[in-house]
């Protein structure tokens, strides 16, 4: 009977997807709790890559530059392992990341520094982990009322401009200050799309000074600073 059925367990076996092997590279920085750019290779362009399966506050909410420091503490200057997932709308690499065995998307969550990411049907991969942190108060559930950043962004748009420092002495991140009035110019960085790292490398697909200047600052392969004096897109935007 199993002779018989030969030609079809091949079928199975070669439409069973293989899991990609694992890129190690270097860690150059961390952006926010969720997101960090990593060197796989001295030739490579550096990769924009999110933490797979978590949300970590946003880098202007309350919690934001805590979870970006507790990232750091995992993971800056360190040799990582990423089992890359795919891609986000935002062009950024998905990806578990670990150092020496250690699942660092899974540790942010059960140290109370991210959420499991919600998606339409479940309340993702690491629920386990975040309802412990919830229990034992770790981290961002300390206090009551901690916002989802998914509420947050639908509340207050997205963050403006870069995501705030961390370290010690850093001022704590606040939530953008309501105003009865509208903004004589609105900034380009309040779209959300302008906001993160999405591959746009040259001065032709800015629209701002501000915007190459956040690209110049915090994305991987840009070409804005032929001469390498900190101004980007001189002839175009930053004149």
């Amino acid at each position: 009977m199993m002779k018989g059925l030969g030609g079809w367990w091949l079928l199975v076996a070669l439409a069973t997807p293989v899991a990609a092997a694992p890129v190690e590279g270097q860690v150059l920085r961390v952006i926010d709790g969720d997101s960090l750019i990593v060197q796989t290779a001295p030739d490579a362009t550096p990769l924009e890559v999110r933490l797979e399966g978590i949300d970590a506050p946003e880098g202007c909410q309350a919690g934001g530059p805590a979870a970006r420091d507790a990232l750091a503490a995992f993971v800056q200057e360190k040799t990582v392992s990423l089992a890359i997932k795919g891609h986000d709308h935002y062009g950024r690499t998905l990806a578990t990341v670990s150092v020496d065995g250690l699942n660092v998307n899974l540790r942010m969550v059960a140290e109370g520094q991210a959420w499991s990411l919600r998606t339409r049907w479940d309340y993702g991969p690491y629920v386990k982990q975040e309802r412990m942190a919830l229990a034992l108060k770790r981290g961002l559930h300390a206090t009551p009322g901690a916002v989802l950043p998914a509420d947050f962004r639908r509340r207050n748009g997205p963050c403006k401009g870069p995501p705030a420092a961390s370290g010690p002495g850093a001022a704590p991140a606040s939530a953008p200050a309501p105003t009865s009035q509208a903004p004589a110019a609105a900034p380009l960085l309040a779209d959300a799309g302008a906001s993160r790292c999405d591959g746009r490398t040259d001065c032709s697909q800015m629209r701002s000074c501000e915007e190459a200047t956040y690209f110049l600052q915090h994305c991987p392969g840009v070409k804005m600073d032929g001469d390498h004096d900190g101004v980007p897109c001189e002839r175009q935007w930053c004149r």
